[in-house]
């Protein structure tokens, strides 16, 4: 098992935007960027413990919430591992 930046929540929607496994701590910034993205993970209390990518953006608009998403993250859980040239370049404009 390699570090946990490297693993991805398990409940990340399949595709290459997703939030590393334990490295969430709860800000609920990215929510309020891309609310259609991203979700919470629930302990049996109903308090939240984890959140995660519950849709891969489709569309440019969701690309771009998601970009926003991954500034707005305090602690740089979210995270992209495609190659899609465009997509990596606003990463780079973005500074991530």
């Amino acid at each position: 098992m390699g570090p946990s930046y490297l693993q991805r929540h398990p409940l990340n929607a399949e595709g290459p935007f997703y939030v590393s496994h334990g490295e969430c701590i709860s800000c609920g910034s990215p929510h309020v960027v891309a609310p259609e993205l991203m979700a919470w993970e629930m302990n049996a209390k109903g308090h939240v413990t984890h959140c995660y990518f519950r849709k891969q953006p489709e569309t440019p608009q969701e690309i771009e919430q998601a970009i926003l998403a991954m500034r707005a993250s305090c602690c740089g859980a979210l995270r992209y591992s495609g190659s899609d040239p465009e997509i990596i370049q606003k990463l780079e404009d973005a500074g991530l």
